[in-house]
């Protein structure tokens, strides 16, 4: 099965492992627990900023990509993105 390529017409349910991410960016977002497309766009700088090997770049290329011009992200779930990656990330 080929990756797909990034876009923002991707659906949320999106797995990220059929989605062609770098490698890094791919790694970072599966240590933080994250499983889909929707997922990722719902994180905001700030949170992805605290995965491990993330920064401006990383950001930058998932916002692009994506379609994400907000700098706090698109949507907000109903908890904060901290308290849900502090939540979700394995310790």
């Amino acid at each position: 099965m080929s990756e797909l390529e990034p876009t923002p017409e991707l659906p949320d349910d999106t797995p990220i492992r059929e989605v062609q991410f770098p490698t890094r960016i791919k790694d970072a977002l599966f240590a933080a627990g994250l499983k889909t497309v929707g997922e990722v766009r719902e994180m905001s700088d700030e949170a992805l900023f605290a995965l491990p090997d993330f920064g401006k770049a990383s950001i930058s290329h998932l916002r692009e990509t994506l379609g994400l011009s907000s700098a706090e992200g698109v949507r907000r779930g109903k908890k904060t993105n901290l308290i849900w990656l502090k939540n979700n990330s394995p310790s």
